[in-house]
């Protein structure tokens, strides 16, 4: 068995240097390593608030699911040196995101269900629309959800994310959260709707609201994973401190009214949709 303390490469030793002028723990053995030009590395120990990992990622991506679900969440993830984050499809084609026709992009998968391992520290599933209703209905997708989450140490979703889960049976008797349109389905899966940002149950199951949730996600998870000073980190070398135009406008509780109503009359079919769709589902 191997005791020498893991070490890292000058490269990632360059980006644990950014990491820790973020956090404020820059230390004179970090800065002289830095500047050495010699090949030099970095024991862990020599700053253990800074740990390397190894955590198993996969965040799942499917025709038409919403980027920002995907990507938000992968920003922080990805900033845990040490860390392998995949995303994982049915195939290795590239994979459209929602209106990648009309000038959205695609995703290129790492990795197919049959090559991602079981046994995963995360598994991460974005919303969607149509993409998703789509999902909810593909066996394969809810056999791969299934199958991996019986070995995965923690499954969670944003936005729409949650109710392919639900449609998956990995959400019965679980309080979660979704999209503040939709929350309400959650009970057509068996699970207890909470109408929080993030909400977690028990230490496997994590869902988010809707879409931009994923970021406070991500963070979040950074932070269980390594700890405060590490996600502290990471948070401020992304700069993430949102201000936007209209600071109650993202919550349907304070946001203009005029605007909650014409939301849910634009979108009553899509939710009359997931209703179908989950109850088309269970009665297979």
């Amino acid at each position: 068995m191997n005791t020498n303390p893991p070490s890292i490469s000058r490269r990632d030793m360059l980006r644990l240097l950014a990491l820790a002028s973020a956090a404020g723990a820059i230390t004179p053995q970090l800065s002289n390593a830095a500047e050495s030009n010699s090949p030099a590395t970095l024991h862990a120990h020599t700053q253990p608030q800074l740990r390397m990992g190894s955590e198993q990622i996969a965040i799942l991506v499917y025709p038409e699911f919403t980027a920002l679900d995907a990507l938000g969440p992968h920003y922080p993830l990805a900033g845990m040196m040490g860390a392998t984050v995949r995303f994982v499809a049915k195939t290795l084609d590239p994979v459209p995101s929602e209106g990648a026709s009309k000038g959205g992009f695609c995703v290129k998968p790492h990795m197919t269900f049959a090559d991602c391992q079981e046994n995963l520290d995360l598994l991460l599933v974005p919303g969607g629309l149509t993409g998703t209703l789509a999902a909810i209905e593909d066996k394969e997708t809810i056999k791969f959800l299934q199958s991996r989450a019986a070995k995965t140490k923690l499954v969670g979703s944003v936005c729409t994310g949650s109710l392919l889960l639900g449609a998956a049976g990995l959400l019965k008797g679980r309080k979660a959260t979704s999209h503040w349109q939709l929350l309400e389905v959650l009970k057509n899966v068996g699970a207890t709707p909470v109408a929080e940002r993030i909400v977690f149950d028990g230490t496997d199951r994590v869902t988010a609201a809707g879409v931009s949730a994923g970021l406070d996600l991500g963070f979040e998870l950074v932070r269980r994973f390594r700890g405060d000073f590490y996600a502290k980190g990471i948070q401020l070398l992304g700069e993430y401190d949102p201000h936007p135009p209209f600071p109650t406008g993202g919550n349907p509780r304070t946001a203009d009214k005029t605007v909650v109503d014409m939301l849910n009359m634009m979108h009553a079919p899509l939710v009359e949709r997931f209703q179908e769709a989950i109850a088309h589902t269970k009665s297979k």
